[in-house]
């Protein structure tokens, strides 16, 4: 049974297609029934049979594992870290050492501004230290006076105490004896007086330190004088210009240039008239102290007679050492007074010593600020990379105002890219993988690059009804012929997926069940 219907059912299944609708109706009538009857039984089963390879030859090829990768625009920018932004630190006149396209590495000069205002500055300032240093050096000279003056009025104190201690001994033996206490006493207040007339010639030479002084302090007001001359020269010189370009119409009477030079030639002469003064002034000093040598000289001659003088009788000398004990004691009252005030007048300078300084020190810190702030107008790289920006030569030798931009150094052989991916890409996206940048032209060039970071926050495209992802990524670009700005395409390259998780994605990409 079963090998007859094989057949006769082969030749029947040949036959039957070409045949049976039109010539044999009715002869087949009888037979049809068995033909039906036998492909019904046997074509059931075979189709179940074709639909299973079919699904299992489906399900194969769904298992079958295929490349895929995650693509998204990209605009170029330069790498934070790899380009400087440069500006101008101060306002002046721009000169530029380089050229457009041009490459650098840090530490070489890009460009110098040099700016009047701070060159006046240092000047002024500069000007400021020379003063300070002489008005120091005054005090100086003022201090070594006070404390030579004090060391005499100390000198002259204690040999003031030393003699009415002297002559308090004198008078009390002179009290106490006859004839020869009178001589000794005698002997001793000679001894005295050459005593005090070396203390004399001590205030003498003191006297002539503290003239001594005054002579170099004018010195250095003549100095100073001479200096003020040699600015009112230049001052006066820089305002006949100024006039004449007054006149010839070139600038106003009024102009602010003109104006600051007239204020500055009336402080010079000021200050001349004040230090010519102040010549004056010291003159009569010297006069003064030449006046006290030589009172303090007839002084000592006066002592020296003193010697010659012999007192009779021993009432005389006791009467006579009762004055001088006297005398010795508002001398040493009068020593005592002054030493105090040479000591007064020695804390004074040094008060006067540490004032000066610390103005001196002030304006020598300004005069380094200022230098440091003019070597900061040498402007230097402080990354390695190309000059980007365009048109330099306009700015070139151009007065510019502070914070403007002058140009851009960016290292064009690292460069980075936002690529933004759909937010159902998340889970297939981690720093690992491999990337791939081509540039949006006319090229099959494209560019290694990697994941250098992903951004925690999910935002919405420009359309507004996606949910994106943004990765920067940075491109190798060691042939620097890409540039900020440029757009193209990232490819990630994910690691496999299945026909069927393949199409799965995409599925979902055109139908989003979850908006539903």
């Amino acid at each position: 049974m079963t090998s007859t219907p094989q057949k006769s059912s082969q030749p029947r299944l040949q036959v039957v297609p070409p045949t049976v609708p039109e010539q044999a109706k009715p002869q087949d009538k009888p037979v049809q029934p068995p033909i039906e009857q036998t492909p019904k039984k046997s074509t059931f089963p075979t189709q179940w049979i074709a639909w299973g390879v079919v699904i299992l030859g489906l399900g194969g090829i769904g298992m079958i594992p295929v490349n895929h990768s995650i693509s998204g625009s990209t605009i170029i920018t330069s790498t934070v870290g790899e380009r400087q932004s440069v500006t101008m630190p101060e306002a002046g006149t721009l000169t530029l050492h380089v050229r457009s396209n041009q490459t650098v590495k840090p530490g070489d000069v890009l460009a110098t501004v040099s700016s009047s205002a701070l060159e006046d500055k240092k000047a002024a300032t500069e000007q400021k230290i020379s003063e300070a240093k002489t008005a120091v050096n005054g005090a100086e000279q003022k201090l070594i006076i006070a404390q030579t003056r004090l060391e005499v009025a100390k000198s002259l104190e204690s040999i003031a105490l030393e003699q009415r201690n002297r002559k308090q001994q004198d008078l009390n033996q002179a009290q106490f004896s006859s004839g020869a206490a009178r001589i000794r006493a005698i002997q001793q207040e000679q001894a005295g007086i050459e005593s005090e007339i070396k203390g004399i010639e001590n205030q003498i030479l003191g006297l002539e330190n503290e003239r001594a002084g005054l002579e170099n302090e004018l010195v250095g007001i003549g100095k100073n004088i001479e200096g003020l001359n040699e600015q009112l020269e230049i001052v006066e010189s820089a305002l006949e210009k100024r006039k004449g370009l007054v006149e010839d119409g070139l600038i106003g009477s009024a102009s602010p240039e003109l104006m600051n030079l007239k204020v500055k030639a009336a402080e010079l002469k000021t200050q001349i008239k004040r230090e010519e003064n102040s010549i004056e002034t010291h003159q009569q000093k010297i006069n003064q102290k030449q006046n006290q040598i030589l009172q303090t000289q007839q002084l000592i001659n006066q002592r020296q007679q003193q010697i010659g003088v012999k007192s009779e009788g021993v009432n005389e000398v006791i009467e006579n050492l009762e004055e001088q004990l006297e005398e010795a004691e508002n001398l040493v009252e009068q020593k005592t007074v002054e030493r105090i005030s040479t000591q007064r007048e020695v804390e004074a300078s040094l008060a006067e010593i540490a004032d000066k300084q610390y103005l001196l020190s002030q304006q020598s810190a300004e005069l380094n600020r200022l230098e440091q702030q003019q070597q900061q107008l040498a402007i230097k790289a402080t990354v390695s990379g190309t000059i980007t920006t365009t048109d330099l030569d306009l700015l070139n030798n151009q007065t510019l105002e502070a914070g403007r931009e002058i140009l851009n150094v960016v290292n064009l052989s690292s460069l980075t890219g936002l690529v933004e991916i759909q937010q159902e890409e998340i889970d297939l996206i981690h720093q690992s993988l491999p990337v791939t940048f081509k540039p949006r032209q006319a090229t099959v060039d494209q560019y290694q690059a990697k994941i250098e970071d992903i951004q925690p926050v999910i935002k919405s495209d420009e359309s507004g009804q996606n949910s994106v992802l943004q990765i920067r990524i940075t491109i190798d670009n060691d042939d620097r012929q890409l540039q900020p700005g440029l757009e193209g395409v990232a490819h990630i390259q994910t690691p496999q997926l299945r026909v069927y998780q393949k199409i799965s994605r995409e599925f979902f990409k055109l139908f989003p069940w979850w908006k539903l």
